[in-house]
């Protein structure tokens, strides 16, 4: 496990990468860099997917996951009840705090380092 932190405006958002093969490929890209917008579940960003192994992804997510696949790079904060019908999703973290994303506005811009 690795801690990292989103940077998104003014704010330092505290997270935790797992050990999944798809987040232990995506820290060797940080700092990351990227923008997106506020899809009423997720800041849905676009990204490169990277490296991964096809035995570690899965269906659904819980709210604070985030994913990495597909081409998008999600912070995901709702529709967790839901989330089942989506497939194929590769969670390489977790928001320490999903409650961090409330407030922010709807187009973002979002660094990814690792913490001190």
């Amino acid at each position: 496990m690795k801690d990292i932190i989103l940077h998104i405006g003014d704010r330092k958002i505290p997270a935790v990468l797992n050990d999944t093969a798809a987040a232990k490929d995506f820290e060797t890209r940080l700092p990351f860099h990227t923008m997106g917008h506020d899809s009423g579940i997720d800041y849905c960003c676009t990204a490169e997917e990277g490296k991964s192994d096809p035995n570690e992804r899965q269906a659904g997510w819980k709210n604070g996951d985030i994913n990495l696949a597909g081409g998008w790079f999600a912070l995901l904060y709702a529709g967790e009840e839901e989330s089942k019908a989506y497939e194929d999703l590769m969670i390489i973290g977790r928001l320490k705090d999903v409650n961090d994303l409330k407030g922010l506005p709807k187009a973002v811009e979002i660094t990814v380092t690792a913490a001190d």
